[in-house]
C-alpha cells in the first residue's frame, strides 16, 4: 500500500446545480452465494437500558440462487419466539457488492434487510436499522460430515441475552467429540464468574451438522440438552445454537500448537455485545490490521444499533500483540481473541462486558479492467476508516490499492480544485469530484455536496478516457475523521492547534501537549454540508461556515461542553475545523478523542446520533506552556490562516 502525505488545506464542495440519475446497489457478487446454507438468526426486543422483553431465534437452511437478480429461499426453518406470533417469510431477496459488502431482506421482519459481509462464502450479518439488535451468521452446508472427519478440537464462543443486562452471560469453551466432558466457563453481566462441567455430552453427526447434547444436572449452568453445531465445509468455522432457546455461538479449529495466523489485513465482522452501562448492541463492520513493531494497529467501523435508539457508525482504533498464541486479549483486559485455523478470529468478553463476535479474513477479487477500483479501497482520507462507513458530502476520500487509475502523480495546490487532473475525473453518481491527488494507484478527492439526495453512491473513475468498474458505497450523514501525523491515517496525535491565554498558538504534539483550560482548534473532515453552501472546489468564507449537523467532542469521555465553533475551516477549502476548550479538571496524560456527530430526525426536532469517531489522541500536559509557533491571536470561529500541518491520506 502506498502513503501519502496530504496537506491539511483541503477543499470543500457545495450542493451541486445539478442532479444525476439514482444510483442502484451493486450486485455483481451475487455469485459468492450460491447453493445450500445452514443459518442461524437470533433477535432481542430490548429497551434502552437493555431489559428484553421478547427473545427470536431462526434457523435451518436458506438456498441462495447465485443469479442477478438475487433470490433464496428458506427451508427446514424453525423459528422459537418467546412472544408469539412473529412471522417469517420463506423467500427473499439479496444483492452482493463486489467487496462482497450486500442486503438481503429480513426473513424475520418484514420490510428490513440484513445487512452482510461475505468471506469465503461465510456470510455474518446484522440489520442496524429495524431497530431490533440480531446477529445472522450462514455457512455452506458441506457435502458430507462424520464425526471422524472432526479432528481437532474447537474454542467456542456462546452469548446468552437475558431479560437484563445483569441476567446476561457470555461463555467459552473448548468442542472435541473426543472427549464427553465439557468444562465451560463465562461471566454474568453482573461480573459474576459461572461455570459449567459437563461429564457424558454425547455427540451426533446428524445429515451434514453435529448434535451435542448435554445432560440435565445440577451444574448445568449454560446448556441442557441438544445443541446444533453447524460447520464450514473446510470445518474451519462452525456456530449454532439450542434449537428450543435463543443462544448463539460461534467457533473455530484450533491451530496445532497453539499457533494462530497474526492478524494483517482486511476482515469482515459481525457480533452482539452488552455491559451494564451501555446496554445491548448488534453490529456488523470491517477492521483493518496492520502489524508491526511492539503491537498493531486495528482501525475499524461498526454499523452498531444500541437497544432502544437508533443505529449510528462507529469508527475506532485499538492494537492487538504482534506475536500471539492461538488467543490474545484487547489493551483493556474486557475482551478475548481466539484466532483459528483460516485466520478465523472469534470473541468473548470478560467480567460485566458480554461479547461475541467473529471475524473473517477477507479475500480480494483480481483485478479486472484497464483502470481499476477496489471494492474495499473507499476509505475516509483523514482517518483510514474501512468502506462500510459510507461516505459523507463534502467528506475528503481516498481510493487505494487500484490500477492504472492515473498516468503520473499529480498534486493539486491551487484552488479552487479542479473536477479533472492529468485527465483523471471522479464521478460520484454522475457528479464530477473536486480532485486533490491522483497517482497509478490512489486517488484523494471530495464528495460532492448533491450526492445526499441518494442512499448510496456510484464511485467510478475516468483515466485519459478509459473508465474504470463502478464502486458502489452507502451515502451518510456524516462520516468524521481526524487528520493525525501518524503515518497510519486516524492513529496517533490529532490536528490540533493549542491557543494559550498568554496568546500566540502552537501545534499539539507529545513533545508539546496541550494544556487544561486552553482553548484549541482540531482538524478534520466527514461533519456533513455546511449551512452557506459553495461551489465545488471553492474556498469557504473567511468568518467560518458552521456544520449543519451538531457536534459535540470528548476528552477520554468526558464532554467538553459548548464547542465555540464546528465547521468549515474559515477561509479553507474541504477543511472542517472544531474548536473546544480542554477540561480544566483534565489531568496529565494521553487520551482518546471522540467527535460524536447528531442530525435531525424527520420530525424536524429530535437529534439522533449518526456517527462517532473515537480513533486519534490529545495530549495533555502539566501547565507548562511551550513555546508559540506563532504570535497570532486566537480568534475562535474565525481563522483565516492556519499553519501548514500535514496529516496523512489513506494506504
Amino acid at each position: 500500500m502506498k502513503t501519502v502525505r496530504t496537506s491539511l488545506f483541503l477543499l470543500a464542495a457545495a450542493i451541486a446545480p445539478a442532479f444525476a440519475a439514482a444510483p442502484t446497489w451493486d450486485n455483481s457478487g451475487n455469485s459468492q452465494l450460491s447453493g445450500q446454507y445452514y443459518f442461524r438468526e437470533v433477535l432481542y426486543l430490548a429497551d434502552a437500558s437493555g431489559n428484553t422483553s421478547r427473545w427470536i431465534a431462526l434457523y435451518g437452511n436458506i438456498t441462495f440462487n447465485g443469479a442477478t437478480p438475487g433470490t433464496y429461499t428458506l427451508s427446514n426453518a424453525s423459528l422459537q419466539d418467546s412472544g408469539g406470533g412473529f412471522n417469517i417469510s420463506a423467500t427473499g431477496t439479496y444483492s452482493v457488492s463486489a467487496s462482497g459488502f450486500g442486503f438481503m431482506s429480513n426473513p424475520l421482519v418484514s420490510g428490513g434487510n440484513v445487512s452482510f459481509l461475505v468471506s469465503n462464502h461465510i456470510i455474518v450479518a446484522s440489520d442496524t436499522e429495524s431497530g431490533y439488535n440480531q446477529m445472522f451468521v450462514a455457512a455452506p452446508v458441506p457435502s458430507s460430515l462424520t464425526l471422524s472427519s472432526v479432528t481437532s478440537s474447537y474454542t467456542i464462543d456462546g452469548f446468552f441475552q437475558g431479560g437484563s443486562p445483569a441476567g446476561s452471560a457470555d461463555l467459552t469453551w473448548q468442542f472435541n467429540p473426543a472427549s464427553s466432558n465439557v468444562a465451560i466457563t463465562g461471566y454474568a453481566g453482573s461480573g459474576t464468574t459461572l461455570t459449567q462441567n459437563s461429564s457424558g455430552v454425547k455427540y451426533v453427526a446428524s445429515g451434514n451438522a453435529v448434535v451435542t447434547t448435554f445432560p440435565n444436572s445440577n451444574t448445568a449452568t449454560f446448556y441442557v440438552g441438544p445443541e446444533y453445531m453447524y460447520f464450514s465445509p473446510d470445518l474451519n468455522f462452525v456456530f449454532g445454537g439450542s434449537p428450543s432457546g435463543y443462544d448463539m455461538f460461534i467457533g473455530v479449529r484450533n491451530t496445532a500448537g497453539g499457533t494462530s495466523t497474526p492478524l494483517s489485513g482486511l476482515y469482515y465482522e459481525a457480533g452482539l455485545d452488552e455491559n451494564t452501562a451501555q446496554a445491548l448492541d448488534s453490529y456488523y463492520g470491517v477492521l483493518n490490521a496492520y502489524p508491526g513493531g511492539n503491537t498493531g494497529n486495528v482501525i475499524g467501523h461498526e454499523r452498531l444499533l444500541y437497544s432502544g435508539t437508533n443505529a449510528q457508525s462507529i469508527t475506532y482504533y485499538t492494537s492487538f500483540p504482534t506475536t500471539i498464541s492461538g488467543s490474545y486479549k484487547d489493551p483493556s483486559n474486557s475482551t478475548l481473541y481466539t484466532i483459528g485455523q483460516g485466520g478465523i478470529r472469534i470473541s468473548t468478553g470478560l467480567g460485566q462486558y458480554l461479547a461475541l463476535s467473529v471475524a473473517l479474513p477477507y479475500t480480494p477479487p483480481t483485478p479486472t479492467g484497464a483502470v481499476y477500483i477496489d471494492p474495499t479501497g473507499i476509505v475516509n482520507t483523514a482517518s483510514s476508516a474501512p468502506y462500510t462507513a459510507g461516505i459523507a458530502p463534502g467528506e475528503f476520500v481516498t481510493i487505494y490499492n487500484g490500477s492504472n487509475l492515473a498516468a503520473s502523480t499529480i498534486v493539486e495546490s491551487g484552488t479552487p480544485y479542479p473536477t479533472q487532473l492529468g485527465g483523471v475525473q471522479v464521478l460520484v453518481n454522475g457528479f464530477p469530484a473536486p480532485l486533490y491527488y491522483v497517482s497509478a494507484n490512489s486517488v484523494s478527492f471530495i464528495v460532492p455536496y448533491a450526492v445526499i439526495q441518494y442512499p448510496y453512491a456510484s464511485i467510478q473513475i475516468n483515466n485519459n478516457g478509459t473508465v474504470s468498474n463502478v464502486v458502489t458505497t452507502i451515502v451518510r450523514r456524516s462520516s468524521p475523521g481526524v487528520f493525525t501525523s501518524n503515518p497510519v491515517g486516524g492513529v496517533g496525535v490529532a490536528a490540533l492547534l493549542d491557543f494559550p491565554s498568554s496568546g500566540g498558538y502552537y501545534i499539539v504534539s507529545a513533545n508539546k501537549p496541550a494544556n487544561a483550560g486552553d482553548t484549541v482548534a482540531l482538524f478534520l473532515t466527514g461533519l456533513g454540508a455546511p449551512y452557506q453552501p459553495n461551489g465545488d472546489g471553492a474556498l469557504g468564507p473567511a468568518t467560518g461556515d458552521p456544520a449543519v449537523n451538531t457536534v459535540y467532542v470528548d476528552v477520554g469521555g468526558v464532554d467538553v461542553g459548548t464547542l465555540p465553533y464546528a465547521g468549515l475551516a474559515p477561509g479553507l477549502a474541504g477543511l472542517y475545523q472544531v474548536n473546544f476548550t480542554v477540561p480544566a479538571a483534565t489531568t496529565p496524560g494521553t487520551y482518546k478523542l471522540g467527535i460524536q456527530v447528531q442530525i435531525l430526525a424527520t420530525n424536524g426536532t429530535t437529534l439522533l446520533n449518526d456517527s462517532y469517531s473515537n480513533e486519534s489522541v490529545i495530549p495533555v500536559g502539566s501547565g507548562v506552556k511551550p513555546v508559540a509557533d506563532s504570535t497570532a491571536t486566537a480568534v475562535p470561529g474565525a481563522r483565516s490562516s492556519l499553519p501548514r500541518i500535514s496529516g496523512t491520506a489513506a494506504r
